[in-house]
């Protein structure tokens, strides 16, 4: 008889509350909830029937997100800088996509900036180069490194740029996934660009590691577990990137390109990541299945 996915347990049950999607907005009344293991301990969980996105239920607090951050690699200034060049290779394949399509030279905010990692580079290629992050001590650090900063846990409150004085380019590097509410977050990146501003996101693509969890959960629990732990991280939100675009679209941006090439998140991956990025282009721009653990994503402000 064919392996399927397990039917729910008691990690894995069908909801009676109406909860709102995170990665796409929608209210779902009856949500299949679960419970993972994650970077923030044992969570509680649900998965979109709209965008198909895993999601935590639990409630954001930017305070506590904030705190949460602090002890993370990228949170404190050690690791930070240290981690700014681990990633130095994936800084330089987004900046070459920027300027690819024309963009380079150009003012850029980067979100969830950390400790300026792209920033640096970027100035390198004649950006003019600003950033927000969650964490007050990352802010100051590259504030410190003359960069315009701003303490902000949404676009929403940011000071540095407006709808009359618009930046020309917004890169989410592996971010995007800890937004609370990201369709706000998308049209509030869509007003701070100019008319046919650019959005760049290095986008976490891993939902379908998390289904493979599942599907293997009752067969060998213990794989199941370290499966989805590895997939969802810290994260707040694990979404397919059909799914990702979908909403991009909808946030009012058109897609330029979307590709996992590219988007390695460090320079250090092992042989066997290096072969699976591999294998994720082809499929993806062969077949468009998406395996690949993040993809860059290129989006282009509409016109009015």
């Amino acid at each position: 008889m064919a392996n399927k996915i397990a039917e729910p347990s008691a990690h894995d049950t069908l909801g009676q509350a109406t909860v709102l999607c995170p990665a796409c907005g929608t209210q779902d009344q009856h949500p299949r909830r679960f419970q993972f293991e994650s970077g923030r301990g044992l969570t509680p969980w649900a998965r979109c029937a709209s965008c198909d996105t895993y999601f935590m239920t639990s409630s954001y607090d930017s305070t506590a997100e904030t705190d949460h951050s602090r002890h993370m690699a990228w949170g404190n200034e050690d690791e930070g800088a240290a981690l700014n060049q681990r990633k130095r290779d994936g800084f330089i394949s987004t900046l070459d996509g920027i300027e690819q399509l024309g963009y380079g030279g150009s003012k850029i905010l980067d979100v969830g900036c950390s400790f300026g990692g792209i920033l640096v580079e970027a100035k390198k290629r004649g950006f003019e180069c600003s950033g927000v992050d969650i964490v007050p001590e990352a802010v100051a650090y590259v504030q410190s490194l003359g960069f315009k900063g701003e303490v902000c846990s949404s676009l929403n409150d940011c000071s540095l740029f407006s709808p009359q004085d618009p930046v020309d380019v917004i890169s989410v590097l592996d971010a995007h996934i800890y937004w609370p509410d990201q369709p706000a977050e998308l049209r509030a990146a869509c007003r701070l660009l100019r008319d046919d501003g650019l959005l760049v996101i290095r986008a976490v693509t891993k939902s379908a590691f998390v289904t493979a969890g599942r599907f293997v959960g009752s067969v060998s629990p213990n794989v199941s577990k370290k499966l989805i732990r590895r997939a969802i991280a810290d994260h707040r939100f694990s979404m397919p990137l059909k799914s990702l675009l979908k909403t991009v679209e909808t946030a009012g941006f058109e897609i330029l390109n979307a590709t996992p090439k590219g988007a390695q998140h460090t320079n250090e991956m092992p042989l066997s990541a290096r072969a699976a990025y591999k294998v994720g282009t082809l499929l993806w721009h062969g077949l468009g299945v998406s395996v690949s653990p993040t993809t860059l994503i290129f989006a282009r402000k509409k016109s009015a």
